[in-house]
C-alpha cells in the first residue's frame, strides 16, 4: 500500500480510535529514506524523487509482502497450537498418571 505519511498518520488514528491506542500490531514502513543502493566504495547511492517513489510505489502495490505476512502468521498461529497441545495433552497424562496411583 502507498501512501503518505500524512495518509498513514490518518490511518492509524483511525485504528486507534476502532481498538485503542494499547491494541498490539506489527507494522513496517518504508520511506524515500530507504531507498538507496550501494555504490563500489560502499557509499550510498539516492535517486531522484521519481524514482523513489516509483519503487516505493511497486512495493507498496506488490501483494508478495502481503501473502507472506499472512503465512507468517498462519504458521505461527498452528506453531503455538501445536506447543499449547502438547502442553495440554501432556497435563492430561500427568493427570491420569496421579490419578492411578
Amino acid at each position: 500500500m502507498f501512501r503518505t505519511l500524512s495518509e498513514l498518520r490518518d490511518s492509524i488514528n483511525q485504528l486507534i480510535e476502532q481498538q485503542g491506542e494499547d491494541a498490539v500490531c506489527a507494522a513496517f514502513v518504508y520511506t524515500g529514506e530507504d531507498v538507496f543502493e550501494f555504490d563500489d566504495n560502499d557509499n550510498e547511492v539516492r535517486f531522484s524523487k521519481v524514482l523513489t517513489e516509483d519503487v516505493l510505489c511497486d512495493v507498496g502495490g506488490s501483494s508478495y509482502i502481503y501473502e507472506q505476512i499472512g503465512e507468517m502468521i498462519d504458521d505461527y498461529i498452528r506453531m503455538r497450537n501445536s506447543i499449547i497441545q502438547k502442553y495440554y495433552n501432556s497435563d492430561i497424562k500427568e493427570a491420569q498418571e496421579f490419578q492411578t496411583l
